[in-house]
């Protein structure tokens, strides 16, 4: 993990996916795990020049092991672990082609020293065919029993390295029961409510779609939003997750991050299947989620933004015709985000509310490698051809309700402006005598909740002030400074005076 993590934040994570760019689907699977792909050497730093050297050594050493060019695979082994001795994924191959040289003891004791030095993918080391040999040895069972302690270790080292990189201004925490490290640009109580938001979503979603819990640790990473920028370069971009990295990135709470976490379990629950999903089932899934809440333990999934776009284009005859939505490479898909991303999720949510998400998605696994678009799962668990599906779907999607974007002229009114923290809405102006004026809400505070829910982004909370009315009197979160504050506001009634902002409507190609 720290190795990945590292290379990856160096390189400015070019590779972005989800909430404004594509989705980074989980990778499919390779004979041993995979080098990155060899970069033009260029114009290219002394290390930079010793990165692509090691890059085309392993890659090398990985089309040698799987044609069984034993000699010509160690050649390039044994030159790459001089360049870098400690990278994991040269020792594990290494440890491959002991065994298969019949050579036991020098491969279990390579495959200590991977899995000391961060190879932690035991699901890939146990179906691992060139490892078939060690199976039945003592020592091979040992190491394998000891999965959460390499694991662990792995996960601290990374840590660590984090720490070294954003420095103390930041919270650093490794949850080991669930396989998740945090590292924070916020204050402990934050940490906590998105820790207790995240461990709840992971237990619903295992409940509700995904068989298979992470099997390595996933680090969250809610930076700065100065810090952000650096990260992740692309604009329009507001999360990201890698699951080659199990690297979450989110610009800020809410939403965003209940899309891209969604994202991390999909992929872990791919992790023991080693299967590839098409994009338009991964951002459904994610997107569909991302506007969902709690009821009791369960994350209920809802409408998001985008039925508003979907709607207007089912009566103009925009739509993209399902039979092209489920064949659309990732970057087909992305050029047309919102509706794409539209569609998928609001398939996904009319499943959902037939109670067919989970054998859709069962039958879809089930079935993947005869049809990998999914069209025979949603003909199987629809009991009708796709056609008639997607004429079904679009009848109940025109129905629905789109999420508020407003309040509208003679809905509840605030009285303030406010923009996006990484934790919550920031209060940039409070209007004179309105109502979060008169209840003593200041500028620069930072809503971060409404009554006993979690408000972290105006997505959510404009559709909440919509189903209230003026004259109600409604309890606000709020942070001020490193104080939180319970402040009760009853709500007016918009004016001339005083006239609603539309809420921006989030831009650039969608969320992933």
């Amino acid at each position: 993990m720290n190795r990945r993590i590292s290379e990856l934040l160096r390189a400015a994570l070019v590779v972005v996916c989800a909430w404004g760019g594509a989705a980074t689907a989980a990778p499919a699977p390779a004979t041993k795990p995979s080098a990155p792909a060899t970069r033009p050497a260029k114009a290219l730093s002394p290390e930079e020049q010793k990165l692509v050297k090691l890059r085309d050594l392993s890659k090398t050493a990985v089309l040698a092991l799987e044609g069984r060019k034993l000699d010509a695979a160690e050649t390039a082994l044994v030159e790459a672990l001089v360049i870098d001795p400690d990278n994991y994924t040269n020792v594990y191959n290494m440890a491959c082609l002991r065994a298969l040289q019949g050579k036991s003891d020098d491969a279990l004791a390579y495959l200590e020293r991977a899995a000391d030095a961060g190879f932690t993918d035991f699901v890939h080391l146990e179906r691992d065919p060139d490892l078939n040999s060690l199976r039945e040895l003592a020592r091979y069972k040992k190491l394998v029993a000891n999965r959460d302690v390499y694991q662990k270790k792995d996960a601290d080292r990374a840590l660590a390295s984090l720490k070294k990189q954003f420095g103390d201004k930041y919270l650093y925490e490794v949850d080991s029961p669930n396989k998740l490290v945090y590292v924070a640009n916020t204050d402990a109580p934050t940490l906590a409510a998105v820790k207790k938001w995240l461990t709840a979503q992971a237990k619903s979603q295992w409940a509700e779609l995904f068989d298979n819990k992470p099997d390595e640790y996933i680090v969250i990473l809610l930076p700065s939003a100065a810090d952000y920028k650096k990260l992740i370069r692309q604009p329009g971009v507001e999360g990201v997750y890698m699951p080659q990295a199990r690297t979450l990135i989110a610009r800020r709470l809410g939403q965003v991050m209940t899309h891209e976490f969604t994202h991390a379990m999909h992929a872990g629950d791919l992790d023991k299947s080693k299967q590839e999903h098409p994009i338009w089932v991964i951002e459904g899934i994610a997107s569909m989620y991302e506007a969902g809440q709690f009821e009791g333990e369960r994350l209920v999934p809802r409408d998001n933004y985008r039925l508003w776009f979907l709607q207007s284009a089912h009566k103009s005859g925009r739509l993209i015709p399902l039979e092209k939505l489920i064949k659309m490479e990732q970057d087909e898909l992305v050029k047309n985000a919102t509706l794409g991303y539209g569609q998928s999720s609001s398939v996904m949510l009319y499943l959902y509310d037939q109670g067919l998400l989970k054998p859709f998605y069962q039958a879809f696994k089930a079935g993947l490698d005869k049809d990998p678009t999914g069209k025979a799962a949603l003909e199987k668990v629809s009991g009708k051809p796709l056609k008639q599906f997607e004429k079904e779907w679009q009848a109940w999607m025109a129905r629905r309700n789109p999420p508020a974007m407003s309040t509208g002229p003679d809905g509840a009114f605030l009285g303030v402006r406010f923009s996006q923290e990484n934790d919550g809405l920031k209060i940039d102006e409070v209007v004179a005598n309105g109502p979060a004026a008169k209840a003593g809400i200041k500028q620069a505070d930072v809503i971060v909740g409404l009554g006993e829910t979690d408000v972290r982004d105006q997505m959510s909370l404009m559709p909440m002030l919509k189903e209230l009315q003026p004259g109600e009197s409604v309890k606000f979160k709020v942070r001020r400074g490193q104080a939180y504050l319970d402040i009760a506001v009853t709500l007016g009634k918009r004016d001339d005076a005083a006239p609603a902002r539309r809420p921006e409507v989030p831009r650039g190609r969608g969320r992933g």
